[in-house]
């Protein structure tokens, strides 16, 4: 954060023609689940959940932003936001803080911390008025913690015949927590952020195409044990010891995402729907596929919308040790915790209500059904059990504000 306060007030602009807004938004949201064991939350980042029939606002936030109208051409943005978070601080409070240069219509150069374009939903994903589902769907929003990045990018968009085309580019890195069970906690480092965006608008029709790298900035301290406990266990105990301290080295692991979008939107119906895939040279993270199909349609005040979604990897359970006692069983059952807790297998069907109370307020009801064929999952936190439930279904009601 430091850099970016350089770059905020480093700017030495005129003043003659500068318009300041500030704006904000709320969102107060209520959860309950039908799940006894899995906690139910909708960001890997949240350390709260509710299960079995608790009511929970961890989802509810609030957040203001800031735009700073130099002149024409220079803009500052800052956006804070909070939320449920392991840790609160200037660096997870502040979502946005950019410094944006407009040399021409075609145009738009940034700086400082932006939103990581990943998502077709990415500016605005923190504002629930701004979209109609009581939450981003699960499978497809809760993969990646990391909502934003702190470096440069470079926006042009040009008429063509086919439409208003867009290019997005950035740059940078990222760090955003990792929360899980038995207090588990990770400041994961996103280095080397490299990604490009293809825009295309088309009357009632947007498209968009992702491609982004980046590697491994740090591991876990929890990482660094497991690698000096498995080296003091003897090869002709547990054979494949070598993959295994292999299976937990992350730093400068590269990772791959590309994903597709598409949204159509005639005022009247609704349809949108995002795929992706996820690779590296990781073990903790192979082939990962999710995606999601909406449907709606809007009667007057009133939107009812249909939800699809998935998420499936590819990750691989580790061969256990040949010898079992205590002490090995409870190095395996680690191990497994951190190699696999990409390895996610399920689904969700939702429905959806939105009513418009005026051009600001909007309340929404979701109904999810989850069928999980993997447990735990990381897309939740756990509750002990032998019998984990594999099927639930989670109500959330919320109040989306904007002012």
């Amino acid at each position: 954060m430091r850099i970016l306060a350089a770059l905020l007030l480093s700017t030495h602009l005129t003043a003659e023609c500068s318009t300041l807004n500030l704006d904000g938004f709320a969102n107060l949201s209520l959860t309950t689940s039908s799940s006894e064991t899995a906690k139910i939350r909708h960001l890997i980042s949240q350390p709260h959940g509710v299960r079995d029939n608790e009511i929970g606002l961890y989802n509810s936030s609030i957040g203001m932003q800031l735009e700073w109208q130099h002149s024409a051409r220079w803009q500052t943005v800052v956006q804070a936001v909070i939320k449920d978070q392991e840790k609160h601080g200037l660096d997870t409070l502040a979502q946005l803080a950019f410094i944006r240069f407009m040399p021409s219509a075609n145009w738009t150069l940034r700086a400082g911390r932006t939103g990581l374009d990943l998502f077709m939903m990415t500016e605005y994903r923190d504002i629930g008025y701004s979209f109609t589902h009581e939450h981003l769907p699960t499978e497809f929003y809760a993969i990646i913690p990391h909502q934003n990045i702190d470096g440069i990018d470079v926006r042009y968009k040009t008429p063509t015949s086919l439409g208003l085309l867009g290019l997005h580019a950035f740059i940078g890195r990222s760090t955003a927590p990792i929360v899980s069970d038995d207090n588990f906690y990770w400041d994961a480092e996103l280095a080397n952020i490299k990604g490009l965006t293809l825009n295309l608008d088309r009357h009632n029709w947007s498209f968009r195409i992702n491609y982004t790298q980046s590697k491994s900035g740090n591991e876990n301290e929890q990482q660094k044990q497991l690698k000096e406990a498995i080296s003091q266990v003897p090869v002709q105990i547990w054979p494949n010891q070598a993959q295994l301290t292999d299976s937990l080295n992350i730093v400068g692991k590269q990772f791959n995402y590309g994903a597709l979008g598409v949204r159509y939107d005639n005022a009247v119906w609704l349809v949108q729907s995002e795929l992706s895939y996820i690779n590296s040279n990781s073990e903790v993270l192979n082939h990962l596929r999710s995606g999601y199909v909406s449907v709606g349609k809007r009667f007057n005040e009133h939107t009812l919308m249909a939800t699809a979604s998935i998420a499936k990897s590819n990750n691989q359970v580790p061969e256990p040790p040949l010898v079992s006692n205590p002490e090995l069983d409870y190095l395996y059952q680690s191990i497994i915790r951190h190699t696999n807790f990409y390895l996610i297998d399920q689904n969700t069907l939702s429905f959806t209500w939105r009513m418009e109370l005026n051009n600001t307020v909007a309340l929404k009801v979701q109904i999810d059904h989850t069928s999980v064929q993997q447990l735990p999952s990381a897309f939740y936190l756990h509750k002990p059990s032998l019998n984990p439930d594999n099927d639930f279904n989670t109500l959330g009601v919320s109040l989306n504000w904007v002012f």
